[in-house]
C-alpha cells in the first residue's frame, strides 16, 4: 500500500523517532504478550515437581530460568513492575534522543540554545522541552495548560530516577513532582496509568505497574507530536524547505541537476512536508539557493517518450496491426 502524506512535518530526527519509538513500543508489548502466554501454557504443568528445562528442552536459555512450574508462573502473572522498571527508562531515552537532536537542528539554523529560568544554559532531561520552546521565543507551557503530558513526563522521569538513582525509594524530587502536577493533568494521569499521581508514591518503594508502559509510550509519542507542531509553527518557510532539500539530497540516488532528481524533490516534499505548507516553488528555490538545481527557478515536468501518446492520422494502421 503506498505511503500516504502525514498529519506531520516528517523531518528526518522525527521519522527515526517515529520508527525507533514504535519498534520499542511493539517489543515491549511482545515482551508483555509473551509473559502472559507463557504464564497460560505454564497451566498445563501444574502441579508438577520437574523443573523448566526438563519440561521444556527444546527452548533456547531454558536453562537459565531453571525453576519449577509454580514459581515461574507467579514470575511470569507479575511481570508489570519488572518490565515498567525496564520500558519507562527505555521509552524516555528515545524521546530525549529525539528533543536533543530538535535542538542541535535549531543550532544550525542559527538559534542559540537558550534554558529556561537559572538554568544558565545547562540542558538536560528536565528542562529540554522547556529549553526548545524558549530558543523558538515562546514561553514554556505553564502546569495546567492543554500540554498536560509534559507534566506526565516530569512525572515519569523522576520515577525513572528514584528507581535508578535510588534503589526504587521514594525521592523527595518525585514527592514534589506528584505535589506540583495540576488538576488537569491529574486527572489525565488516571485515565492512562489507572491510579492517581498520589498512588505512586503512597507505598514505602516504587512500584511500576503495566500501565505505566502505556502512559510512558502515550506520554512521549503526544508530547513528540506536541513539538512537531511547535516547529511547525515556528520555522519559517524558507527553512524548512532546506530542510526539505537536504534530506532529500541525503537519499536521493538520482543524478543532481537532472529532472529525475527534481521530480523526486517535489514528490518528496509532498510526501513528507505537506504540513508545513511547502509548495514546488518553495524547495526548486532552496536547492537553487544551496546549488543543487541550475536549471532556473521554474520548471515543467516533461512527458517521456514512454508515456507519450503516439499521434496518428485517423484511420492509419497502429503499429500493433490494429486500426
Amino acid at each position: 500500500m503506498p505511503a500516504s502524506p502525514s498529519t506531520w512535518v516528517e523531518f528526518p530526527a522525527f521519522r527515526q523517532y517515529e520508527s525507533t519509538r514504535q519498534e520499542a513500543n511493539n517489543a515491549m508489548m511482545a515482551l508483555l504478550a509473551g509473559s502472559k502466554l507463557a504464564a497460560h501454557t505454564l497451566q498445563l504443568t501444574t502441579g508438577s515437581r520437574q523443573l523448566l528445562p526438563d519440561i521444556f528442552p527444546g527452548v533456547e536459555h531454558i536453562s537459565y530460568f531453571n525453576l519449577r512450574t509454580d514459581s515461574a508462573t507467579a514470575l511470569l502473572v507479575d511481570t508489570g513492575h519488572h518490565l515498567g522498571a525496564v520500558t519507562v527508562p527505555y521509552a524516555l531515552a528515545v524521546h530525549e534522543d529525539f528533543v536533543m537532536t530538535t535542538l542541535a537542528l535549531l543550532e544550525q539554523f542559527g538559534y542559540t540554545r537558550k534554558a529556561p529560568g537559572k538554568a544558565k544554559g545547562r540542558i538536560a532531561a528536565w528542562n529540554m522541552h522547556e529549553a526548545l520552546y524558549v530558543t523558538l521565543g515562546d514561553p514554556p507551557p505553564a502546569r495546567g495548560s492543554s500540554v498536560v503530558e509534559l507534566e506526565h513526563f516530569h512525572l515519569l522521569r523522576e520515577m525513572r530516577n528514584a528507581q535508578i538513582h535510588d534503589g526504587g525509594s521514594i525521592s523527595p524530587r518525585l514527592r514534589q513532582e506528584v505535589s506540583d502536577m495540576s488538576g488537569p493533568a491529574a486527572t489525565d494521569w488516571l485515565r492512562l496509568a489507572r491510579r492517581t499521581p498520589a498512588d505512586v508514591i503512597s507505598c514505602g518503594k516504587l512500584s511500576f505497574t503495566i500501565f505505566d508502559i502505556f502512559t510512558v509510550f502515550a506520554t512521549t509519542k503526544s508530547l513528540g507530536r506536541t513539538l512537531n507542531t511547535l516547529l511547525r509553527d515556528k520555522l519559517t518557510t524558507s527553512q524548512w524547505a532546506k530542510i526539505c532539500v537536504e534530506d532529500y539530497r541525503a537519499q536521493s540516488s538520482k543524478y543532481v541537476g537532472s529532472d529525475q532528481w527534481i521530480r523526486g524533490l517535489i514528490g518528496h516534499t509532498a510526501l513528507y512536508y505537506r504540513a508545513a505548507g511547502l509548495t514546488e516553488q518553495d524547495v526548486i528555490d532552496a536547492a537553487v539557493e544551496v546549488g543543487l538545481w541550475t536549471a532556473g527557478r521554474g520548471f515543467t515536468a516533461r512527458r517521456t517518450s514512454r508515456g507519450a501518446v503516439r499521434s496518428r492520422k485517423r484511420g492509419t494502421m497502429h503499429p500493433d496491426g490494429e486500426i
